[in-house]
């Protein structure tokens, strides 16, 4: 990664892609293994995207880490698996074994068959795997597309928030949620029937509470799925290597529809109210040595585009990201090599 300025506008680049989570670094690799140098955008500080992990450090010294986004990363495809191998392999990553999982699946299949899925999550935090993947990529954190336009001479401009040009592009991949996909898209001619069918999905946002306890809190196991209104998924940090076996480091995903009708909340606000139903659920007064929130306004896509992307190779554009398949993380993954796929071949 890196903060330097892109190259000059006026010097097209064959691939840019917007976005650093998981389906664009996914896109960038297969592009690179094609002999396409992409040059990829992101406005946040990090990337990985909801492959995520917050440190904190407690005042006795004690540095936990939470994943507060993504818990998990599955791998069906060869491409992913031989991937996660090498994270494992590099010390990075390791795959988890399959303990209870109490509750329902979150993803509409039997807990059985859920469980059977090989699993991955990254040593001392999720976004090991994500700079894994990363890794010999040209990415430029802390910068914000404002816009993006179609010029006269068939490539795509890339404009920053004040509308001056950062970059053109001879192929394009947007890998934004659905609605800044739209916005960053406004001034462009898109394939028909496009706008409609972005539109027309749904994705869930989340609050995420992350919780360290001195008391270890009555759960029924390191990874649980009540079935409350409130509280979607608790997970227990401590079962998760490189991490401190004290205090009780939690994080607690609430449900779609308390993240929604909490959406605008402040994180304060948001974690205390979200404590207030976790004392309810199991039944006792909490009292924290840590407490803080999070808020994803993109997290899970409960009507998805139900295809792998959306491309169009004879302008140079596609669209990717989970919300394209589904909501897991491995789904970004799909989409962003579907979308280099449909692009470059």
């Amino acid at each position: 990664m890196t903060s330097a300025p892109p190259p000059a506008f006026e010097d097209p680049i064959g691939l840019a892609i917007i976005g650093a989570g998981l389906a664009g670094i996914s896109a960038g690799r297969l592009a690179r293994r094609q002999g396409v140098t992409p040059l990829i955008f992101d406005k946040g500080r990090g990337i990985g995207g909801r492959l995520a992990t917050r440190r904190a450090t407690l005042d006795d010294g004690t540095v936990l880490r939470f994943d507060h986004g993504a818990q998990f990363m599955t791998a069906r495809s060869p491409a992913l698996v031989a991937a996660m191998a090498g994270a494992e392999a590099a010390n990075l990553a390791r795959r988890l074994p399959a303990p209870p999982l109490h509750g329902p699946s979150r993803h509409g299949q039997p807990a059985e068959a859920e469980r059977d899925q090989p699993r991955w999550v990254g040593m001392g935090g999720m976004t090991a795997i994500a700079k894994h993947l990363a890794q010999g990529l040209d990415i430029r954190t802390g910068t914000r597309i404002g816009g993006v336009v179609r010029t006269d001479h068939g490539l795509w401009r890339l404009e920053d928030e004040d509308g001056l040009p950062l970059v053109h592009a001879r192929q394009l991949i947007v890998t934004a949620p659905p609605e800044q996909t739209l916005d960053l898209l406004i001034d462009v001619l898109l394939p028909e029937g496009w706008r409609r069918r972005i539109a027309s999905t749904i994705v869930a946002p989340c609050w995420a509470l992350m919780l360290a306890v001195d008391e270890t809190l009555p759960l029924p196991g390191p990874r649980w799925r009540p079935e409350d209104e409130a509280i979607a998924w608790i997970g227990d940090q401590r079962d998760l290597p490189g991490r401190p076996s004290a205090p009780q480091s939690l994080v607690v995903h609430a449900t779609p529809h308390w993240s929604r009708v909490h959406l605008e909340e402040t994180p304060e606000v948001a974690a205390a109210a979200l404590l207030r139903n976790l004392e309810r659920l199991v039944g006792r007064a909490i009292t924290p040595r840590l407490i803080q929130a999070h808020r994803w306004r993109y997290a899970l896509a409960e009507v998805p585009l139900c295809s792998p992307c959306l491309a169009d190779p004879g302008t140079g554009i596609a669209i990717a990201g989970d919300w394209c398949i589904g909501g897991r993380a491995e789904a970004a993954v799909d989409s962003g090599r579907a979308a280099a796929l449909a692009l470059i071949g």
